[in-house]
């Protein structure tokens, strides 16, 4: 975990220039002094996708996406907003202090790591390409060489050191190849390659590093596949395979969670290319909140046996606990992924997506083969575990649907069925209701401070999702320049989507390292002495915004000074035209404000 602060924000914004970084995944042309592209958020066919390199903002005017390159980040890449700010770091060389005070030595240490995996990832590939076992293999599995290329899968020889002897002669030390799992040592003393004789998988993260490896053995050799333990740099309940080619995608509107990397690769080698796997370990909340950023509509797709099955119902329980309600794909016959697209053929497979059921259905139907339906005692047993979990789902009329179709299906009275349920209901209401909001008095709004301001801003904004929605159309996300400000109103919908308490929200941002225990108190603090009022939120707001615009103004006196004298007279007037512009927004903001 990294520590985000305005120093940190700021450099990233002076280092990423945001033509060069929207230019790689958008094919932008000069128009004035901006770029214009086609939007990669929404589909167009004229562009209307604008970057400003002087304001360092990008703009749609068609769907209205705006912001600044860590709002880029954060949308076509599907992350949050530490995940952006790590990413943009990691890409420009800014350095992020870890909370475990990680000093320079072991930044150094953490990049040789890095790099020691990335020269085995290339060996295991020129082991591959000089393997004519391997690539008999990946063909007789069906595998086509641009899923193969794809992928990085390689060779690890049939030998018991030759990565030792390439990584050693290359410089790199023996404790460094222990620690990341490449070599053991023998009962003998001496070092080994721990992967042999098998078919290798390169597991890499979202920036693009090798992390790990996945490895397949030839045949029923044991163990069938054997994977990297966890290293400084792999930490398998925080990954998922396949992240580094999903997050390229601009558009997902789906994701499957498959049982491992051959599933995940055959499915791409079938033409589905929205699939990932947790990394030898069942699923982690922390994977499950990364699969829930990639797409809307998510899918659980494991073998069907009953381990797979059991399976299921772990990974059900933990995407429920991220606010996530998966479905459930279903194959016959004990069939994997693979298996079943070899057997069937791709269209059988996509029409079995199209048939996923609810994991509400899935958690009945799995209930049911405990009880003796034809029994009237086993009946009402089964009736009332199933109305525990229909009471799990918050939404009204969705229940209502599944209570119906319960009622109908098993003959038993919906009034029955739904009595139930609010009794259990009733039970589980929560004893505690949200603060009321005192009445604030005397604040002045005007005199705040640039932090105050934002805080003050940040507060009305956890109050109610109405007051949410109205800020968030008046200001622009990039003008909370507070790290703290900006990382909790980035965080919000998560607030009145999972129905938390205010202070449980920011507790969880607490422990996630992205406030400090004073800044929530703070806010706190703040909550309790608010008086809602549209005249204070819009005064916030000019305040908020004029701070931000006269900031920017000292940045292009400060541009405009270095400029003086330079041979490139156009970035010179481009700098005095938005100067010109910044100095007519602050008088329009001093008219409505009546600021001084």
């Amino acid at each position: 975990m990294y520590v985000i602060n305005d120093n940190v924000l700021d450099e990233i914004r002076d280092r990423a220039d945001i033509v060069d970084l929207i230019g790689e995944y958008v094919d932008l042309k000069r128009s004035g002094s901006n770029y214009m592209g086609l939007c990669p958020f929404h589909s167009e066919k004229t562009p209307s996708f604008s970057v400003s390199p002087s304001k360092s903002i990008f703009k749609c005017f068609g769907c209205g996406v705006g912001g600044d390159v860590i709002t880029f980040i954060m949308k076509r890449e599907n992350l949050s907003f530490p995940e952006a700010v790590e990413f943009l770091a990691d890409k420009y060389n800014v350095r992020l202090e870890v909370y475990k005070d990680e000093n320079k030595e072991a930044r150094e240490k953490r990049n040789r790591l890095y790099e020691i995996n990335r020269e085995a990832g290339l060996h295991f590939l020129k082991n591959y390409q000089a393997s004519q076992k391997a690539q008999l293999y990946l063909k007789n599995r069906m595998l086509s060489d641009k899923t193969i290329r794809s992928y990085g899968i390689g060779y690890s020889k049939d030998s018991w050191t030759d990565l030792y002897d390439h990584l050693t002669k290359m410089g790199y030390k023996e404790e460094e190849l222990l620690e990341l799992n490449l070599i053991s040592k023998s009962k003998n003393g001496n070092y080994i390659d721990r992967f042999r004789d098998r078919v290798m998988f390169p597991i890499i993260n979202r920036n693009n590093r090798i992390i790990g490896f996945g490895a397949r053995a030839f045949g029923d050799a044991k163990p069938k596949y054997l994977n990297s333990r966890e290293t400084p740099i792999f930490h398998k309940g925080s990954n998922v395979f396949n992240i580094n080619i999903i997050s390229r995608e601009s558009t997902r509107e789906r994701i499957i969670l498959v049982e491992g990397y051959m599933d995940v690769i055959s499915l791409y080698n079938s033409g589905i290319n929205y699939s990932v796997a947790s990394l030898g370990t069942s699923l982690t909340i922390d994977q499950a909140n990364i699969i829930k950023r990639m797409a809307k509509d998510i899918y659980i797709c494991y073998d069907s046996d009953n381990a797979g099955i059991n399976a299921t119902s772990r990974a059900i329980d933990i995407f429920l606990q991220a606010s996530v309600k998966p479905k459930i794909i279903e194959l016959e016959g004990g069939l994997d992924p693979d298996d079943f697209i070899k057997k069937y053929g791709l269209e059988a497979f996509e029409k079995k997506i199209k048939s996923a059921i609810s994991y509400i259905e899935f958690k009945i139907k799995k209930l049911k083969e405990n009880f003796n339906l034809e029994d009237s005692e086993g009946l009402s047993n089964f009736t009332i575990e199933s109305a525990k979990i229909l009471s799990s789902i918050k939404n009204p009329i969705e229940r209502d649907i599944f209570v119906k179709d319960f009622s109908t299906k098993y003959n038993i009275s919906y009034t029955a069925i739904e009595n139930y349920i609010n009794y259990l209901n009733r039970n589980k209401l929560k004893e505690a209701k949200r603060e009321k909001v005192k009445v604030k008095k005397n604040i002045n709004v005007v005199k705040s401070n640039k932090t105050r301001a934002q805080e003050e801003l940040l507060s009305y904004s956890l109050l109610d999702n109405d007051i949410y929605k109205y800020i968030k159309n008046k200001i622009e996300v990039f003008y909370f320049t507070n790290a703290m400000t900006r990382a909790v109103f980035e965080e919000i919908p998560r607030l009145f989507e999972e129905e938390m308490e205010i202070r449980d929200f920011l507790s969880i941002l607490e422990s996630n390292k992205l406030v400090t225990k004073e800044f929530v108190e703070n806010i706190m603090s703040l909550i309790s002495d608010i008086h809602v009022d549209d005249k204070i939120v819009d005064e916030l707001v000019k305040t908020i915004e004029r701070n931000y615009i006269q900031d920017r103004k000292h940045k292009i006196l400060e541009n405009i000074e270095k400029l003086q004298g330079e041979e490139n007279k156009n970035l010179l007037l481009e700098s005095l035209k938005e100067l010109q512009e910044i100095n007519l927004k602050l008088n329009e903001l001093k008219e409505e404000g009546n600021y001084e």
